[in-house]
């Protein structure tokens, strides 16, 4: 399976450069709003910290709001995916191949290394992130080479680790201005920053940049909503329906590991899509991404907020009917 960085990680287009230069501008004027050195050094550390590559640098060089808002989740399996990629990266693979991208004319093999036909074009993993834009490379295609994928090593994937999955795909656009939203979350909630001052910062910080928001670019008299988890309204700085959870029984950790247990308390941040993300259409978007509690995030289960709440309300009106009926 592919273990190792994404194909090219280190290499960035202009635009790329840019866009990630925005997103450290962003993390550095929220990062002033903060009250003190201590704070500001955390939040960078943290959450602001931005790395110039494609996959957010090795361990923990770009730090949470660069890899959940810029970066696809870290893949590992026989399969071509990155090992975590700037979400604008131009090759997917899905079912069907979407209306925003266009469709590679096939996909062969030279000498173990994936072979992607564009345009006529031979285009190799390591030159896949300067495509002009987004082709997909759909199931179909990878028919006729599966029996000799299978045949695969560890390595062999490590070095064709070049397409990301379609549902995450998002636009430059869309990335860089999800990174400001989760952001002004982050800042409002756990660094004692007023929300709007750090809705305008992100403003200023845009202008400054000559960039123009897209219109899925929420308005400010919305954020104060949108800091809030987007399934229990609780602030992300209470457990979940700022409810008192009770404590969790310790469980054997092996000593010599590094332990993970707090990435699964219910009240631990995660990256929270109020709509599932699809191969179909761009759903990682500023109006769509959140940070919510990860109690909340699992309770979605890969359905939207709306659907989950009409669930949850079902569920409660069969127990008082149950009651009722003792």
């Amino acid at each position: 399976m592919a273990t190792g960085r994404t194909v090219s990680a280190n290499e960035l287009t202009e635009k790329d450069k840019w866009a990630l230069e925005i997103c450290r501008s962003i993390s550095e004027v929220l990062a002033d709003l903060t009250s003190n050195n201590d704070s500001k050094n955390d939040f960078m550390k943290e959450y602001g910290r931005v790395h110039l590559s494609r996959d957010a640098g090795i361990g923990r060089a770009g730090a949470k709001l660069q890899r959940d808002a810029l970066c696809t989740r870290g893949k590992q399996g026989k399969a071509p995916y990155s090992n975590r990629n700037l979400r604008w990266h131009p090759l997917i693979i899905a079912m069907e191949t979407p209306n925003y991208a266009q469709e590679v004319e096939d996909v062969t093999i030279d000498n173990k290394s994936l072979v992607f036909i564009i345009n006529g074009e031979l285009c190799y993993p390591k030159d896949i992130h300067k495509l002009p834009k987004v082709y997909c490379a759909p199931l179909d295609k990878w028919y006729a080479i599966k029996n000799e994928l299978v045949q695969w090593d560890d390595d062999d994937w490590t070095d064709n680790s070049c397409v990301i999955p379609a549902m995450e795909y998002s636009t430059l656009e869309y990335s860089v201005e999800a990174f400001a939203i989760l952001g002004i979350a982050i800042v409002s909630n756990f660094y004692d920053v007023d929300s709007s001052r750090a809705y305008n910062a992100t403003l200023k910080v845009f202008k400054g940049h000559n960039y123009k928001l897209s219109s899925e670019y929420p308005q400010q008299n919305e954020i104060k909503e949108i800091i809030l988890c987007p399934l229990c309204l609780a602030p992300l700085n209470s457990p979940p329906a700022s409810l008192t959870l009770p404590d969790r029984e310790e469980v054997f950790q092996p000593p010599w590991r590094p332990s993970k247990r707090e990435e699964g308390a219910a009240e631990s941040l995660q990256l929270f899509h109020t709509v599932p993300l699809k191969e179909s259409e761009i759903c990682h978007t500023p109006r769509l991404v959140r940070y919510g509690h990860r109690w909340c995030n699992v309770a979605t289960a890969n359905h939207s907020v709306d659907e989950t709440v009409d669930f949850m309300r079902a569920v409660v009106e069969a127990h008082e009917r149950k009651s009722k009926n003792k």
